[in-house]
Parts: structure tokens; sequence; C-alpha cells
């Protein structure tokens, strides 16, 4: 028997991880839309402030996930800043966001 069968807290830690490891992979790979439906749906124009307000904010996080790729990219100092100003967009993008599910229309 390996040292690590002998202690039990070893072994429930070890149950505990490979459970969480397991659920956070089938959860990564489980997409609540195919493509195709993903597709569709974006072809279909938002007309409610809720459906305006969903897609400001998944453009602004995506648009912040797009910027600290590109951020890191850069490495040093500037990466730094770069992800300062990403940020910073990031915060104005959900504002508006806010604003549109308000009813009222972002300042241009």
């Amino acid at each position: 028997m390996n040292e690590f069968a002998k202690h039990p807290i070893g072994v429930i830690n070890a149950a505990v991880l490979a459970t969480t490891l397991l659920a956070v992979a089938s959860f990564a790979h489980a997409s609540p839309m195919s493509d195709n439906q993903s597709l569709q749906r974006g072809a279909v124009e938002d007309i409610t402030p809720q459906q305006k307000y969903r897609t400001a904010i998944r453009e602004a996080g995506g648009g912040y996930k797009e910027s600290l790729r590109e951020c890191n990219r850069g490495g040093g100092e500037d990466q730094r800043a770069c992800s300062r100003e990403a940020k910073a967009t990031y915060d104005r993008d959900m504002a508006e966001a806010k604003l549109i599910l308000n009813g009222r229309a972002p300042a241009q």
C-alpha cells in the first residue's frame, strides 16, 4: 500500500479533487446552446431592454477577455497599463449596459 492510501484525509482530498475536476470539465463542455442555435439566436434582433442588456454584458465580457489576452502578449510594464485600460473599458461598457436595462440609451 502506498503512503498516500494510508492517510484517509489524503484519500478523501483526492476523491474531492477528482470529483471537482470532473464536474468542471463536464461543465466546460456543456453548452447551453449548440453552435447552430447560437447563430440563429444572433440573427434575431434584440427588442426588449433585458435582451439588449444581456447582449451588452456578453459583449463587454468577451471584449474584456480578448483585451486581457492581447495585454498578456505584450508583457512587462505595458501589460499592467494595458490591463488597467482594459478594465476601465469593461467598467464603462458595464455602466452603459445598466443604462440599457433601465431603458435609457447610452451616450455614443
